[in-house]
């Protein structure tokens, strides 16, 4: 439904002026360039991915993973997609999309957020706003009715971040953890 996109895509554009206006939004953002993740990014994300570990009561043992075989099956994965912010060369932040089809909503498929996390040196200066307007932007492309997203309870700045953004608590999450 591609009325339905455009009404997101306007609201995003809303939410981009409660944060700041988009003069300033544009000036926090010199040389940031939101770009799908490479492997050559892997060492980076790996390390934004530990600041969010700090969350968790416990995260695997690095020795555990062979994360250069599980980069290649998530890239291999077409409904997913990395994206990394980098300014100046460096990663500094990054957030994946998961695309999923769906039987109800008369067809129309949904998308999750992932692993956002943006360098503790660099937050504040628009760098998560621009990942989250760029998942929004594939989100819609892909005529997606929701997006949906989970934070650790424990991670309050990011829950204030999403509510700046004009995301919403909609439901009670439940999950098992295996680890």
């Amino acid at each position: 439904m591609p009325g339905r996109c455009w009404m997101i895509w306007g609201e995003l554009a809303i939410m981009k002026q409660i944060s700041g206006t988009m003069e300033d939004l544009a000036m926090t953002m010199d040389n940031l360039v939101i770009r799908p993740a490479v492997m050559e990014d892997l060492p980076e994300i790996l390390d934004l991915y530990r600041e969010l570990d700090a969350a968790y009561e416990h995260s695997p043992d690095e020795d555990e993973v062979d994360y250069r075989e599980l980069w290649r099956e998530v890239m291999a994965d077409t409904r997913q997609q990395v994206l990394v912010g980098e300014q100046d060369g460096e990663i500094v932040g990054t957030a994946t999309l998961v695309l999923v089809p769906n039987l109800g909503h008369r067809g129309q498929p949904w998308a999750a957020v992932e692993n956002v996390a943006v360098c503790s040196g660099h937050r504040g200066q628009g760098i998560g706003t621009a990942l989250m307007a760029e998942v929004t932007r594939i989100a819609c492309s892909h005529c997606c009715y929701k997006i949906v997203l989970t934070s650790n309870l424990t991670r309050h700045q990011a829950h204030e971040f999403y509510r700046r953004l004009g995301w919403r608590q909609t439901h009670a999450g439940f999950a098992i953890n295996w680890t």
